[in-house]
């Protein structure tokens, strides 16, 4: 018997979060700020501290634009099943 391959889950791209984000929150979210919402929200997506500058982190008044954008597009559970407190 074969083994049974179970497609990974299929994530935006970060074109298609930033065209949301402005179309829902008339801002777009420079890439750097989503890496550093993935690191805060998303199990899994953790980097060095060395690796990020200060000014690649996202500003606290637009991280929830993100987040929303994640649960939009099925990146977080809803209700915080999957998400990190931060």
């Amino acid at each position: 018997m074969g083994s049974v391959v179970i497609p990974a889950p299929e994530f935006p791209t970060d074109l298609q979060l930033q065209e949301w984000i402005e179309e829902h929150y008339g801002f777009v979210p420079h890439p750097y700020w989503i890496s550093h919402c993935r690191e805060l929200y998303i199990e899994g997506t953790e980097s060095s501290e060395e690796s990020r500058r200060p000014w690649h982190e996202c500003p606290p008044d637009k991280r929830s634009a993100l987040k929303e954008a994640f649960l939009h597009f099925g990146m977080l559970e809803p209700r915080g099943m999957n998400l990190r407190s931060v």
